[in-house]
């Protein structure tokens, strides 16, 4: 139920392809927060496609924010926001892109959410546009201790540095009852042979290719192994050819709830990326009683392999992989070990718990909500065609945030290394 009571009016910025913000909008709505939301898409949004009363979305032109002309467009973009909507507080998501450019529009109180790969995976120019904004941030979030000490080294201050998960919605990923997975699997156009779920994007650094060298070996011993390469419509890189390709399953976009579908199906996840950071696709398969095979990153051995609660390997070791894959499938106590300890894992992430973390979080840096009629413009989401024309750099018209997929279409990849703005992982 949506709160009555108005906390503080806030701006999130950020990339809107992946479901991370529209999930946080419809929780920090659902807490009473007013949220206007500014972020980049390929398409604008047909109208009425979002359904959260009272929210504002307004996308961004497509300035090239790897050139200093196309970062100050993206400044000035992010000025006008702050003056028509007057938020009491600006959270910005993917550090050195809209972080950066809220700190150089001197948004405050500012908080910012690192997500992994804007940090971890940061070149020289985008190390020091997070490095501007962190040491200007009021509040630092992120999803792993490791990733808060990366920022720390980056200049921000230690006492405004707040772990925070994403959290995993328990009344929807739940594991399956007893019959559920073999119509699940007829539903999806499953085989009865067991099955690899990869729920990552097809880009480069989530190692599609290490998982299909893997799944080579898999399906020369297991010859009924299926492997679904479960994407989010991203363009990504050029995949090789698959290997079993009448065992391979690429399936993309669907909309979010399916997502629980596809995890109670499987067997076992594979997640084998260069550069992570506590994404929410484990908490959910985790949560879903799917065992997993991770590569061994810092967040895992932080949060995952003190609980034993997956398998870990190398990066880009296929044949680790296969390996690992193969103990899971061939090893029914392992497995049972396994989802026991990830639902353990997951059940400390619930999605209300963490949501109301952050609403406190954001509560506390908010300036106190001004007078509402003491402003002289009406908050953006109540505009009326009364109101006069549209600015010519506003593209759409009144969309609102569906709680069931992302903010819009999938969005293309991020710039090319080396620019000021790398753009987002967007992998879940």
């Amino acid at each position: 139920m949506t709160s009555t009571v108005i906390r503080k009016r806030l701006l999130i910025l950020g990339p809107l392809g992946p479901p991370h913000i529209s999930d946080q909008v419809e929780a920090l709505v659902e807490r009473g927060f007013e949220v206007c939301v500014g972020g980049t898409a390929t398409e604008a949004l047909d109208a009425g496609e979002i359904t959260i009363d009272g929210v504002r979305l307004e996308l961004m032109p497509d300035y090239d924010r790897s050139t200093p002309i196309g970062m100050a467009k993206t400044v000035r973009w992010v000025r006008r926001l702050l003056g028509e909507f007057r938020p009491d507080l600006v959270q910005a998501h993917w550090i050195p892109g809209f972080g950066f450019a809220a700190a150089l529009a001197r948004a405050r109180p500012l908080a910012l959410t690192a997500w992994g790969s804007d940090v971890y995976r940061a070149g020289a120019i985008q190390a020091r546009a997070n490095r501007f904004a962190l040491r200007r941030a009021d509040l630092v979030l992120a999803d792993s201790e490791d990733l808060l000490a990366r920022c720390r080294e980056l200049g921000a201050p230690p006492q405004r540095c707040e772990p925070i998960q994403w959290g995993v919605d328990l009344s929807l990923f739940s594991p399956p009852q007893n019959g559920d997975r073999a119509a699940l699997r007829e539903r999806l156009g499953l085989g009865d042979g067991p099955v690899i779920l990869s729920p990552r994007s097809l880009m480069a650094v989530y190692n599609i290719p290490t998982i299909l060298d893997s799944f080579r070996l898999v399906g020369e011993a297991l010859p009924d192994a299926q492997l679904v390469l479960k994407h989010m419509g991203f363009e990504g890189i050029e995949l090789p050819p698959f290997p079993h390709p009448e065992r391979v399953h690429l399936v993309g976009s669907v909309p979010y709830a399916e997502m629980a579908d596809y995890y109670r199906a499987a067997d076992v996840c594979v997640s084998v990326t260069s550069s992570d950071s506590s994404p929410r696709s484990i908490w959910e398969a985790m949560a879903s009683g799917l065992p997993c095979v991770l590569s061994d990153l810092p967040w895992v051995e932080e949060i995952v392999a003190p609980a034993g609660a997956a398998l870990t390997v190398a990066v880009g070791d296929p044949s680790a992989t296969a390996d690992a894959l193969q103990r899971v499938l061939l090893d029914p106590k392992l497995a049972a070990r396994l989802r026991e300890r990830g639902l353990a894992v997951a059940a400390g992430l619930d999605r209300e718990a963490q949501m109301d973390r952050l609403a406190s979080l954001l509560d506390q840096i908010g300036a106190e909500p001004s007078a509402r009629e003491e402003r002289s413009e009406r908050p953006l989401a109540s505009r009326s065609p009364r109101d006069g024309p549209i600015p010519p750099d506003r593209r759409g018209s009144t969309p609102r945030v569906s709680p069931d997929r992302p903010l819009t279409r999938p969005a293309k990849p991020g710039n090319p290394p080396g620019s000021i703005d790398p753009g987002s992982g967007g992998g879940r």
